[in-house]
């Protein structure tokens, strides 16, 4: 199906020659409308018969109703789409029959007019993924683009000739601005004609159904089943659509992970609807996984209203739609509700979860996949396609960030393959809707084909948690909405909210101790509860020693993800990380008759905060990765085991032999050689938590003296190795993280407390810069801040702050940390102007104020090509004008930008320019200071600066204004 529809296709598919309405319109037009020649002589020869063509038009739509039941939704989908462009036209020569113009034709006329053809454009389309004022901008200049057309042809005419000023001007003003407001006007009253016979129109242009909404999509079904063709489905979708409304009567999680006593709402008691953002890909640059692409972007809450108008849309047959979301966020389950309210006689879906497709499939066998998988048979897409009976056909593929994540492998034209194939199943008659989700983060550089709906799930407000939480505490022992509010970036995600009414539902603990912990104790309980329920289906004889081993085996995930810089981690890698750091080893894997579980399987398998990635290759290899729901888990797990090593060490160094030096550092070394814990601010947070209970005088110590020693040869580095790195640079970042240490421990660090002097400082901190990422070395940047002391030369601390900051600002603040005096001298010098400015307007600053004003323009020019503020762009322009340098082409240059308003700035140079005695040429096409002076309110331009009056009055008297 095209995007849009002419009148004349529109006509054709509402009627064909069949139709008696579309015969007598043929037949007014002398055949034209059917032969696809109508054209404007016949839109001319038509107004003597308009009122018959206009209610022949409006009767066509309100015909339309008769065949609205027992047709495909696909049918049904471009009978509105084609009624719609009906509307459009009828809607502007409604207008135009009210203007009452007439026109005489001549012969000598046809040559003239036959360009220009309404009835052949492309009409617009409502877009669900627009607000209503949008798409009513777009019919509203259509229209006057309409209108302004055939105002040129009308005045081209011989008719027009004949007539006198006053005429043309009526004629002009009717058809030029009258013509398209009416036109809108009537466009609306047609347009809800048409939704009161069709609600899938009011959810195309986005009107908000003033009806209560309910959750899990109910009244997504409910409207839908508003608009159902009446087809009875097949055996095939029947058992489909059973097997999709189970799911709502299942419970949130298995019974298997719940605590006894407990019981789990269904799915479609606790789904709440989520907010949600939407963008049309053709809109802007496609970066969806930036979070400044949504920044701009209006939050709906009207979740299944959206879904009514996508899903009975012309789009959702072109292109397919995207559904975003961080982990946690309810992507997979949306789709599982979905599936469930869709009703079979209109909708035939097919869920396809690819994480269980084959890797290297293309898109039609994963789609074959998905059907063996839900009919427990093979059956073909094109065999399945066919019989659905008028169903439209609706691909789910759910999990595209699985494929990416798992097989390593970039599929940034998979939308548009889907697209393509979306185009070729129209062309075959058999159209079909896909939707596809993923994770926010892994969609970079994908590719949106044109008119892609974008959707991103928002998570929950806190209305949203407090109506999960209704439906909880009916059920359960009530958990106060006030108490998991506290954790709001916890209750904020679904999954990650019923962690917590599940922890809280075996003792009340969360809502009895909230006040008191911290959030590095609350997640430590987390891990701890759910730790001890794994431990306890074994028999296992020391308890509190098996949790623990389950946590340092878990934080070796963490410390896997954070030292490779990355948000998940493949199976293969923990297994490496676990048998380096801990010594676990997998079984052996050729025992059995099956194959026993990888120990990076045994760690992740079983903990509810993990998400597990899967994708499966063609010979049934299964690809593995891993991620934390929420990501500060996995930092607080780094945290704890960097804690752990720091902590043994300092047992160890307690215990040694006071004939050595210092204790062997070899595992912490590994564990802080390969990423900064600058880079993350909740690490060094947690740190922190840990040292506030911590012997911090001895661990002090022991970090100094490693830090010390830092320079000495290393006679071992390790086996752990997650990253390929030099030598140099794991050194600089383990001497880097020995500092953040110290810092964690004292608030501030002095130059004696490290042993060093400013020079060892220097040559350190440039040492870390030539060895560090870029990244790296602004988040050092950020998170320290060293400070000259007079007594004992520097003292280092961290900032407060360590989040992202502006390049500029770095590179302003580094010499502090590098304590470079010349860098810092230059710095503090141009602070005053780099503060409010940024670095390129206050070199353009520097550079201007250093030009003699004679020679100022090529460094004037530079300086306002930035983005300069209005009042610093008048300071710097007018400052410079009637001062002796080339006024002629300043003002030529900016004088038209200036005298636009009447400003104190600009008075002042006007007046310079007089009182020097400049000369306005007069082709400069600026306002000379007469005209200056007659153009603006002196009085109020000049209030406060009675110089400055002075000096105009005596310039208008010398010029006679």
């Amino acid at each position: 199906m095209r995007k849009t529809y002419s009148y004349n296709e529109a006509v054709k598919i509402l009627g064909g020659g069949e139709h008696p309405i579309v015969a007598k319109m043929d037949k007014l037009l002398n055949g034209a409308l059917l032969a696809g020649s109508l054209g404007l002589w016949q839109v001319l020869d038509l107004f003597d018969a308009k009122p018959d063509f206009i209610r022949l038009s409006n009767e066509l739509i309100s015909k339309v109703s008769a065949k609205r039941r027992n047709v495909s939704r696909y049918t049904r989908t471009q009978q509105l789409h084609a009624a719609h462009a009906v509307v459009v036209i009828t809607a502007f020569f409604e207008a135009f029959e009210e203007q009452q113009v007439r026109v005489s034709l001549q012969p000598k006329d046809r040559d003239l007019v036959v360009g220009f053809n309404p009835w052949d454009l492309d009409l617009p389309l409502p877009s669900v993924g627009r607000p209503y004022e949008a798409n009513l901008t777009e019919v509203r200049l259509k229209y006057a683009t309409l209108g302004l057309e055939l105002c040129d042809v009308l005045t081209s005419m011989a008719f027009w000739d004949d007539l006198d000023e006053t005429q043309r001007d009526r004629v002009q003003y009717a058809i030029g601005f009258l013509l398209p407001a009416r036109a809108v006007e009537r466009y609306e009253e047609l347009l809800g004609q048409l939704a009161a016979e069709y609600p899938e129109i009011r959810f195309w242009c986005s009107v908000h159904d003033g009806r209560a909404t309910r959750s899990a999509l109910a009244r997504l079904e409910e409207t839908l089943r508003e608009t159902t063709t009446d087809l009875t489905p097949d055996v095939r979708l029947a058992e489909l659509s059973g097997a999709y409304r189970g799911a709502l009567r299942r419970p949130l999680v298995k019974s298997t992970e719940v605590p006894d006593g407990v019981r789990i709402p269904s799915l479609a008691e606790a789904y709440v609807d989520p907010r949600f953002q939407v963008v049309i890909g053709r809109d802007r640059a496609a970066a969806p996984s930036l979070q400044a692409w949504w920044d701009d972007v209006e939050v709906r809450d009207d979740l299944y209203a959206y879904l009514v108008g996508y899903l009975t849309s012309p789009e959702a047959l072109s292109s397919p739609l995207l559904v975003l979301g961080d982990p946690g966020s309810g992507k997979s389950v949306l789709t599982e509700v979905l599936a469930a309210r869709l009703p079979a006689s209109d909708f035939a879906v097919v869920r396809v979860e690819l994480r269980s497709t084959p890797a290297d499939a293309d898109l039609k066998r994963q789609i074959e996949h998905g059907l063996h998988e839900l009919l427990h048979e093979p059956v073909s897409w094109a065999q399945f396609s066919r019989n659905t009976g008028g169903a439209l056909p609706v691909v789910v593929l759910d999990g595209f960030d699985e494929l990416l994540q798992a097989t390593g492998v970039s599929q940034t034209r998979y939308l548009t393959v889907i697209a393509e194939f979306q185009q070729t199943l129209q062309d075959m008659g058999r159209p079909a809707v896909f939707l596809v989700t993923s994770r926010l983060s892994v969609c970079a550089g994908l590719e949106l084909p044109y008119g892609t709906h974008v959707v991103r799930l928002l998570p929950f407000s806190d209305e949203q948690v407090g109506a999960w939480l209704e439906v909880w505490n009916a059920v359960n022992p009530p958990l106060p909405v006030e108490t998991v509010l506290q954790y709001r970036d916890l209750a904020s995600q679904p999954l990650l909210l019923l962690m917590l009414a599940l922890y809280d539902a075996v003792d009340s603990s969360f809502q009895r101790d909230h006040l008191s912990m911290s959030r590095g104790q609350l997640y430590e309980r987390l891990l701890d509860r759910f730790a001890r329920r794994e431990v306890a289906k074994s028999a296992g004889t020391d308890v509190d020693e098996d949790v623990e081993f389950e946590l340092e085996r878990l934080s070796v995930v963490g410390l896997a993800m954070f030292n490779r810089g990355a948000q998940w981690v493949a199976e293969h890698e923990v297994t490496s990380d676990l048998v380096q750091l801990l010594g676990v080893e997998s079984p052996d894997r050729r025992v059995g008759t099956r194959t026993p579980l990888s120990a990076g399987e045994t760690v992740l398998g079983r903990f509810f905060f993990v998400q597990k990635t899967e994708a499966v290759r063609e010979d049934r290899t299964k690809l593995r990765t891993y991620e934390f729901l929420h990501a500060t888990f996995g930092e607080y797990l780094v945290a704890r085991f960097v804690w752990d090593r720091l902590d043994d060490l300092r047992r160890e160094d307690a215990a040694r032999s006071r004939r050595k030096s210092t204790v062997d550092d070899t595992e912490l070394y590994s564990v802080l050689s390969f990423t900064a814990l600058t880079t993350s601010k909740p690490v060094l947070d947690f740190l922190q938590e840990f040292a506030r209970a911590a012997d911090r005088e001895a661990l002090f110590d022991l970090v100094v003296r490693l830090f010390g020693a830092r320079n000495e040869r290393r006679l071992s580095r390790g086996v752990y190795e997650p990253n390929v790195m030099t030598d140099s640079a794991r050194d600089a970042t383990y001497s880097l993280n020995l500092v953040a240490l110290a810092l964690v421990l004292r608030d501030k660090v002095y130059a004696p407390d490290l042993n060093v002097s400013v020079e060892d400082w220097q040559r350190e901190a440039l040492f870390w810069k030539s060895r560090l990422s870029s990244g790296e070395w602004a988040s050092v940047v950020r998170g320290f801040w060293v400070e000259r002391d007079r007594d004992r030369h520097f003292a280092v601390s961290l900032r407060v702050g360590t989040g992202e900051a502006d390049p500029s600002w770095v590179l302003m603040a580094e010499p502090y940390v590098t304590l470079d005096d010349v860098a810092v001298t230059l710095r503090d010098a141009v602070t005053p102007l780099a503060g409010p400015y940024g670095i390129e307007i206050t070199s353009a600053l520097i550079e201007l104020t250093a030009t003699p004003v004679e020679k100022c323009l090529p460094a004037l020019l530079r300086f306002t090509s930035l983005l300069v503020p209005t009042e610093l762009f008048l300071q710097q322009v007018c400052g410079r004008i009637g001062r002796g340098g080339d006024d002629l082409s300043i003002v030529g240059h900016f004088g038209a930008a200036l005298t636009g308003v009447g400003l104190p700035d600009v008075l002042d140079a006007w007046l310079r320019l007089h009182e020097w005695g400049f000369r306005f040429p007069d082709d400069l096409g600026v306002p000379d200071v007469a005209e200056y002076l007659r153009k603006i309110d002196v009085p109020v331009v000049a209030a406060g600066r009675p110089d400055l009056l002075k000096r105009a009055k005596a310039a208008a008297a010398d010029l006679g204004v």
